[in-house]
Formats: structure tokens, sequence, C-alpha cells
């Protein structure tokens, strides 16, 4: 089995940064649209409990307006979640695009390093063969 370089190793783990970062911005992406369309949903709730002007009574005055304050509290978490996620969401996407870089330098310093020995490869066999040439000259 093939030794692995210090550079395949640490180009393997930025590999698996970035798919851990990748996986980590889709779960808070599919959060915050959740957490968006509950939203949504609130509001459309807190429009069709709005008192309507008519004849009502006491009973259905406080519990409309317990019902509407629910909602809004509701409301006002959901809020919070969002921009709590927003913020989770761009600082994900900027540690995303950070491991992006480190695996896109690593992967150049691992192909830097194996032309360079690939190199010293050939120029070891060429030197071999000119020496084997010169060695079958003198011996004719």
């Amino acid at each position: 089995m093939k030794q692995k370089s210090i550079y395949e190793r640490y180009s393997i783990k930025q590999k698996i940064n970035v798919t851990r970062q990748s996986e980590i911005m889709q779960t808070l992406n599919s959060e915050l649209e959740k957490s968006r369309e509950l939203s949504l949903q609130l509001n459309q709730i807190a429009k069709q409990t709005e008192i309507k002007p008519g004849e009502t009574n006491a009973v259905f005055l406080r519990s409309s307006c317990w019902y509407g304050n629910k909602v809004q509290e509701q409301l006002e978490t959901a809020k919070n979640r969002n921009t709590f996620l927003e913020k989770e969401v761009n600082n994900s996407r900027k540690l995303l695009a950070k491991a992006v870089n480190k695996k896109n330098k690593s992967l150049d310093l691992w192909n830097q390093y194996e032309a360079t020995k690939n190199r010293e490869k050939e120029e070891k066999i060429d030197q071999e063969l000119s020496s084997r040439k010169r060695v079958n000259k003198f011996s004719k």
C-alpha cells in the first residue's frame, strides 16, 4: 500500500471540512426556510383573528384578545428566530467560503508536491539511463 503524503492527507482533511460546512449550511437554510414559512402562517392567522366590527360579546372579545396576544408572542419569537438564523447562515457562508479556499490551496500544494516528486523521479531515471549509456560506450 502506498504511503500517503502529508499534502494528500491535508487535502482530504480539507475536503471533509468543506463537506461538513456544506451540510451545516444546508441544515441552517432549511431551518430558516421553515421559520419563514411559520412567520407567514402566523401573519395570516393574526389577520384572521382581528376583531371585526359588529355585534360581539365580552367572552368573544376576551378570547379573541387572548388568542391574538398568543399569536403576537409567537410572531415575535419567529421574528427573533429568523434574525438569529439569518446571522448564522451568513456566518456559515463565510466559514464555507474559507473552507473551500483552504481546500483549493491544499489541492494546489498537493499537486505541486506530486509534480515535484514526479519530476525528481524522471530526473533520476534520466540520470540512470545516461550513466548506463556512458558505461555501455566504454565497455565496447
